[in-house]
Order: structure tokens, then sequence, then C-alpha cells
């Protein structure tokens, strides 16, 4: 079976998040969309993927193992990347027909092949007539946070790979690092993988939701969690933390202060006191101690957010805070209303709020990064994590760069 896995004409919608990542990469729950596909998908199975053309040697070197951009791309099942996929959902698609959700194209089980040159046509005919599917899409990025409690649920019940911490018998190496302080609300509900270590004082209350604590992450001295919340691997939740729900951290993270609706791409630090509410935080990012977010107007109206210089849209949300990119930093103290888009790269300092939007490589208010420093900089951090840039990813980014004004 072909499954080709698509970005969409919309995928700039989900800016700044698809200014350097395909849409199939937005992680939320326990996986990224191309990891479900993943997990759905048998050995024998080729995966393609369909992704624009600034992304595509990006893309081809994340995911060597997939076919990226083909000329000629086969017959198979053709899969929206911004769409959350389970193998009951795969089942349902017949052959020949098209589906949509709320007028998103989502699917197309074609009996046909096409040339990369035509696939936007194929798209545009395909929506002329459609199934319309029950399904999780992300249109916007804001789609993600609204959604982070019927997602975590998807996964667990598309998962093997948790055991809730009622169902293990003491004592057990996966709990020998669960300090017998540690408070709990419906255990049952309470999800760990492998070892992992909760400190003295922690209080896990799941009785809201769902709290999936995965392996080898530390929840540290005081911290209070309060489902539904998944919490990525190797990340640390640090002392006196307070998690209030609906919250997804993706791997390797330190994550401190007060956090609700919010969800953490991955490899980002927000270590220290302050507010972080509705939010979409990418990779990468480190907020300065006692760094706060606005989610909510004081008129209580509709928040607008521009996802870039000329589009502003009505979210038709009354509570929404930050959606911040890639390599973003933020000050001490640092004030953000709500509403607000900060691009990639960015450094945000300075007193009073912010403005709402802030472009990419921006600097303070005014300027504009050095690019060199920017990535001798990003190359230190990488290096804390055993991680490193390619040529490829920084060509992508001077090309970001330099199409800022």
């Amino acid at each position: 079976m072909n499954y080709i896995i698509f970005e969409d004409l919309e995928s700039n919608n989900l800016k700044p998040f698809s200014l350097n990542h395909a849409s199939f990469e937005m992680r939320c729950g326990l996986h990224s969309n191309i990891e479900r596909i993943n997990n759905i998908i048998d050995s024998e199975d080729k995966l393609y993927l369909i992704v624009r053309t600034d992304i595509e040697d990006l893309i081809r070197e994340k995911f060597n193992n997939c076919i990226v951009n083909p000329k000629l791309i086969p017959k198979g099942l053709f899969l929206n990347g911004a769409t959350i996929w389970n193998r009951d959902l795969i089942n349902k698609l017949e052959l020949g027909k098209s589906y949509s959700n709320k007028g998103s194209l989502i699917a197309i089980n074609s009996i046909n092949s096409t040339s990369l040159e035509q696939f936007h046509k194929l798209l545009e005919d395909s929506i002329q007539v459609t199934l319309d599917i029950n399904v999780i899409h992300i249109k916007y990025m804001w789609d993600l946070i609204f959604n982070i409690d019927d997602i975590i649920k998807h996964d667990l019940n598309n998962s093997d790979d948790f055991i809730a911490i009622s169902n293990i018998d003491m004592p057990d190496n996966q709990l020998e690092k669960f300090h017998h302080s540690v408070i709990t609300n419906n255990s049952k509900n309470i999800f760990i993988s492998d070892v992992v270590e909760v400190g003295p004082g922690v209080v896990l209350d799941a009785n809201d939701g769902p709290i999936v604590i995965d392996k080898h992450s530390k929840i540290d001295i005081g911290a209070l969690i309060k489902g539904p919340v998944y919490i990525g691997q190797k990340s640390v939740i640090n002392p006196g933390a307070k998690l209030r729900g609906n919250i997804s951290i993706g791997p390797i993270c330190k994550i401190g202060g007060e956090l609700e609706d919010v969800v953490i791409q991955g490899y980002t630090n927000k270590q220290h006191d302050g507010y972080l509410g509705h939010s979409f935080l990418g990779e990468w990012i480190n907020l300065g101690a006692n760094t706060n977010n606005s989610d909510l107007k004081n008129n209580y109206s509709n928040i607008r957010m521009k996802i870039s210089k000329d589009l502003e849209i009505n979210t038709l949300r009354q509570f929404l805070g930050s959606c911040i990119g890639d390599y973003t930093r933020t000050g001490i103290s640092t004030m953000l209303n709500s509403g607000t888009v900060i691009g990639l790269g960015a450094n945000v300092f300075g007193s009073d709020f912010q403005d709402k939007y802030i472009e990419s490589f921006q600097w303070g208010r005014k300027d504009k990064t050095d690019f060199q420093k920017f990535i001798e900089t990003c190359t230190k951090m990488k290096e804390r994590r055993n991680s490193k840039f390619s040529k490829i990813e920084i060509q992508l980014l001077k090309q970001i760069y330099n199409s800022i004004d």
C-alpha cells in the first residue's frame, strides 16, 4: 500500500510553525502526526511525503526513509498531514472517494497516479465532491490547543506503551523512583512508560483527565500536575511547578512556573516562574524568568491573531495566548499580550507589553538579529543536548532571514 502524506494549500495558516516544518511534524499528545501514521502502516507499505519546495531538502534529510516529492506520485491513500489519524479512521476510507472536514480536504483514496506538477490540481478537483468525516483536523495552530484533551485520550486508546500505575504491583522497577509521599487522585488514569522519577510532595490529580509521563522524565519536588497532561521523554518538571491541565509537553523540555492549555513541541525551556496559557511553543525556545502572557482580553471579546504581516484572523476564541516559532528567546520579565505571534529566531526583550506581531529574527523592538551570531548561539544550545545543526537547516534559516526586510 502507498501512503502519501501531503501538505495542502492551507499550510501557511500554520505559521510560525510552518516556516520551517511540515504540517505532519506537529506534536501534541503522545505522538507527532507522522508518527501516528508510521505506527499504523505495515513494513511492506511505502510512505511518500508531499511538501512545499522551500522545505523539501530539510524534510528529505529528516525523513530519509520516506520518498519526498517524487516526480510521479503513485496511486494510493492520500492523507492530510494536519489531521490526527488512526487505523479505524483509515479503514473507513473507500477506494476512489475523497473526504473532507469543515471545508478542508483531508483524504483521497486514489485509483490513479499523478505527477507532482499536477498534484495541487488533484487537490482542487477532489475537494469538489467529498464525503464529510469526523476527525481532528488542525487548520490553525490554536486548533491544537483546544484539542489537547481529545488528542491525549485518542493516543492512549491507540497505544500499548503505557501502563496505569494502579495496575503496577509494588515493588516494581517502574515505580522505584516514585517517592512514598507522592499524592495521587484517580491512579487508574495516571500512566507511565518505563522508569520515571517523581519526587517528594508531588501531586498528580487525574480526576479531570489522564496524566501520561513518558520514559526517563522527572517530576521534581512539590510539583502540582492536573490532567489531562502529557509529559514527553526526558523532560523535567521543576520544583513547585503548576501544570493546571490541558498540557502537552514534547521531548527534552524543562518546565517551571504556571501553565494551562499549552502545547510545547519539544527541546524548549520555560524553567522559571511566570504564567503561560492557551499557547503554542515550537522547538529550541527559551523563555526568560518571569515571562508572562495574557490569554484573555479585559473586555472579554474574541481574540484576533496575525499569522503574517498581512493576514489577521478573528479566532472566535475568548482565550488565546501566544504562538511562538522555533529558536526564539525572551528576556527576563517579558510581557506578551493575548493573541501574540512571534516568528522564528526572534530575541524579545524590553519593558511594557511587546507588539502582538513580532517578525522572525527580530532583535528587541526594531532591530534585526545578526545571523552569524544567531547560528553560533543556537549551535551552543544544541550541543548542550547532544544535537547539532545540519547545513541544510542553516541554509533554510538563511533563506528565511534574507526574505525579511
